[in-house]
């Protein structure tokens, strides 16, 4: 019986979810196979290598989309609710950073509210 969840995502761009993994201060490796529930693997396209217990990893699927999938009983430091939350989060952060400085924008301020909402100030001069 297989303990790994795959969930999909809106996620289509390589460089972006890296960076964006990265950000968050995880170590990541291509083409890996992550381990679950008594020794089970999957291979994985980006491997999220966990400090401790089961790490998580993201597959491209054929409609251009990154699921991730995990052993969830066995990851720790995390739960599948706060992992999605922080990676969607910092996905969009990253990928309208990229956006605005393509665009020729600069970032006057940044802030992150309590509530881990994010407000960002850009400015660009003609």
């Amino acid at each position: 019986m297989s303990h790994f969840t795959q969930v999909t995502t809106q996620i289509t761009n390589k460089e972006m979810l890296l960076a964006c993994l990265k950000e968050l201060g995880y170590d990541v490796e291509e083409n890996m196979t992550i381990k679950g529930y008594r020794g089970q693997e999957t291979t994985v396209d980006i491997a999220v290598r966990m400090q401790q217990g089961y790490d998580i990893g993201f597959v491209l699927g054929p409609d251009g989309t990154y699921s991730y999938i995990a052993d969830w009983f066995g990851v720790q430091g995390t739960n599948e609710h706060q992992f999605t939350q922080k990676v969607q989060q910092q996905y969009a952060l990253t990928t309208v950073m990229n956006k605005i400085g393509q665009q020729g924008f600069n970032v006057v301020e940044q802030q992150r509210a309590d509530n881990g909402e994010i407000r960002l100030v850009v400015r660009r001069w003609v």
